[in-house]
């Protein structure tokens, strides 16, 4: 099992091995049941067969997540705690880290994300040229979806603002901003519920 929760620091490499080892054992069984049916039978004409390539079907699902995260690698342990030096132990404050944010089109990679208030900041450390204002629209209206309004959402790719933006948030008090549980989330906090949901964007 996979120990490292999705949005925590990690979770790329544990996630891509896990993947690996999921595709590997999901080729082997349709593998033995084909060996099974030949040796028993003498011939590839049978029952086994059908199902064995049947069973394959699920095998090459998991190996298209393979290669979706093969290229992909969890942040440097300096860059995590250069990060988290500046989130840790805040009031309000919620973090989330190597997520890969999906809309129908594209995905957008995204190193950290700092959530306090109606305030959302992330950092994406990529060398890629993204439109970044269509990926800040995606997470505000996912929100709005689910009934969260009036989000500022605001993603960086230099780390030094990133860093001045997420300790200006840290420096403000916690807001008191009404809020209606989410039955989804039990027991969450309004940071806590967008985390969830931005995870739920990400892959």
């Amino acid at each position: 099992m996979n120990k490292t929760p999705k949005g925590t620091h990690g979770y790329t490499d544990a996630h891509k091995k896990r993947q690996l080892l999921k595709t590997i054992l999901f080729f082997l069984l349709p593998i033995a049941v084909f060996l099974a049916g030949y040796l028993t039978t003498g011939t590839k004409k049978n029952y086994f067969t059908i199902v064995a390539v049947v069973g394959c079907l699920p095998a090459c699902k998991e190996l298209v997540n393979v290669f979706m995260f093969w290229k992909r690698s969890s942040i440097p342990d300096s860059l995590y705690r250069e990060i988290a030096s500046h989130t840790e132990g805040r009031e309000g404050m919620e973090t989330a880290y190597e997520l890969v944010l999906t809309t129908y089109e594209k995905s957008y990679p995204i190193t950290a994300a700092v959530i306090k208030g109606n305030e959302i900041t992330c950092y994406s450390d990529t060398a890629v040229s993204y439109n970044w204002k269509e990926a800040e629209e995606h997470i505000r209206k996912v929100l709005g979806q689910n009934g969260i309004t009036r989000i500022n959402v605001h993603i960086f790719t230099d780390l030094t603002q990133f860093l001045e933006r997420t300790d200006t948030l840290a420096s403000r008090k916690k807001e008191q901003i009404p809020f209606k549980p989410d039955e989804r989330y039990p027991g969450l906090g309004r940071e806590q519920v967008i985390r969830e949901i931005i995870l739920a964007l990400s892959i």
